[in-house]
């Protein structure tokens, strides 16, 4: 047998495949014992029918065809291990008619993934930003906490911004009713946008009970267009002002906005200080994981499949529909919306579908160049990760390389970040295991949704990219 392997510019590899007549003998052997195990014939138990007989009843050509089909199965996944080919999807294969006595020769053509060349990633220099917190930023969230807590009392004055107002609100465009809400509460500010733009300025200085009528311009860049930069007409009933009171910054509130967690001011400071740190530093890793990656993928040179950028669109607009869904919301409602068919969707998804793919391929380049590897433990610890949490994850073998797949891909960006900009000198060991256990759970998140949203996709692609089917007239007979 002769197998020549040839891998084209254009990430397709062609399988250039010669099989002896002996080899087919063989091959037609190994298939007769598996079929003549299938097949009841009369007179002889199942599996002890001589070859003629079974020959005859389904034709010699039949058992030297299954035997080829098992033949070149067995050629192409012996093939893509020992030559490192990662298949994108189900091969072609090229196969002419069988003509007994004769040498056979056949080619299979795949989309591969072609291995990225990698630059070299250890000149880049990036600098680690600082991480600090200032008083007035603990100030704010302070006050964002006294806004949540914020109590409102009726008062016998002219509505000014900031004040709650209650008004019955009755709005028209020409011959065409905007809106007619009653009872409804609006909280008076200066930055109205949409489709009451305007409308505060007339409400402030009015009383309760109190009716104006008033007319506004809807923006012109309102979502419906047959009202956008039309003129609007207002009739105002206002039935209530109301003032906006907070609570002082006490010890008081300090227990009552940390329900009981802290029992005093200074200590609540502390916690929002040492809370708004943690969130900076990690803005500031997440910052650095994206511009080492973009560095090198600007210095990598890639070859890449248009059906791997084509899959990762569909995958992400899959993954978009289920947050649709979430909303109450299917896709197809979201794109009529949208003005916009599935097709024009995925054309504006492709350029972010391509830098995914670019950047799981620098990834998995430098995992492999770093030889940064997954331990059996470690995909233990994710699986425990989400028991922990209430979410057990489903531990089939599918899920498991997908945990090891993207907890790779983690362990590997945090490497590259050390080799560009050195060790973070302010991670103590304990905020080091933090990270890798936020790492551990990012990577356990993005696969459990490859695992258990496009299993089934997945699955399929698997089993088509690993398997050849001769011509499907032989493979659809039925055995009896």
């Amino acid at each position: 047998m002769k197998v020549s392997v040839e891998k084209l510019p254009n990430s397709e590899a062609v399988l250039d495949i010669d099989v002896t007549w002996d080899e087919m003998e063989k091959a037609s052997d190994k298939a007769f014992k598996k079929i003549v195990k299938q097949v009841d014939i009369q007179g002889f138990r199942k599996g002890k029918a001589p070859r003629s007989l079974l020959e005859r009843r389904l034709g010699k050509e039949y058992i030297y065809q299954e035997g080829l089909d098992d033949l070149a199965n067995e050629i192409y996944r012996n093939t893509l291990r020992d030559e490192d080919i990662v298949p994108i999807t189900q091969p072609t294969l090229d196969a002419p008619e069988i003509e007994m006595g004769e040498d056979y020769h056949f080619k299979i053509t795949v989309p591969i993934i072609t291995p990225v060349e990698l630059g070299d990633y250890s000149t880049i220099k990036l600098e680690r930003e600082d991480a600090n917190i200032t008083s007035e930023e603990v100030d704010k969230e302070l006050d964002n906490l006294r806004q949540r807590a914020v109590s409102w009392q009726e008062v016998d004055r002219a509505a000014d911004y900031n004040d709650r107002v209650t008004m019955n609100l009755k709005v028209t465009s020409g011959e065409q009713k905007v809106s007619d809400l009653k009872d409804n509460p609006f909280e008076l500010t200066k930055e109205r946008v949409g489709l009451f733009t305007g409308m505060d300025e007339q409400v402030v200085g009015m009383k309760a009970d109190e009716e104006k009528s008033f007319t506004t311009t809807i923006p012109s860049d309102y979502g419906n267009e047959k009202l956008a930069g039309q003129e609007a007409q207002y009739e105002v009933k206002l039935l209530k002002v109301e003032e906006k009171e907070l609570p002082e910054l006490n010890d008081e509130f300090a227990q009552k906005a940390s329900d009981g967690q802290y029992t005093n001011l200074e200590d609540l400071r502390k916690f929002l200080s040492d809370n708004l740190l943690e969130n900076q530093k990690r803005r500031v890793r997440d910052e650095l994981k994206t511009k080492a990656l973009e560095a090198v993928v600007e210095q990598s040179n890639f070859n890449i499949h248009p059906l791997l950028i084509q899959e990762q669109a569909e995958e992400m607009l899959h993954q978009f529909s289920h947050l649709l869904e979430q909303q109450k919301l299917s896709l197809d409602q979201y794109l009529l919306m949208s003005r916009k068919s599935r097709a024009e969707y995925l054309d504006e998804l492709r350029p972010d579908a391509e830098k995914s793919v670019k950047e799981q391929l620098v990834l998995d380049a430098i995992a492999k160049k770093e030889n940064i590897t997954i331990e059996a433990e470690e995909i233990k610890m994710l699986f425990d990760l989400y028991e922990q949490t209430g979410q057990p994850l489903q531990r089939s073998n599918e899920q498991a390389e997908a945990l090891a797949r993207s907890y790779r891909r983690e362990k590997t960006v945090t490497r590259l970040v050390e080799i560009v900009a050195g060790p973070d000198p302010d991670v103590t060991e304990d905020e080091a295991s933090q990270q890798s256990e936020e790492n551990a759970f990012a990577a356990a998140t993005v696969a459990e949704e490859i695992a258990t949203e496009t299993h089934n996709e997945s699955s399929e692609s698997e089993a088509s990219a690993t398997e050849t089917s001769l011509p499907e007239d032989t493979k659809d007979q039925t055995v009896e």
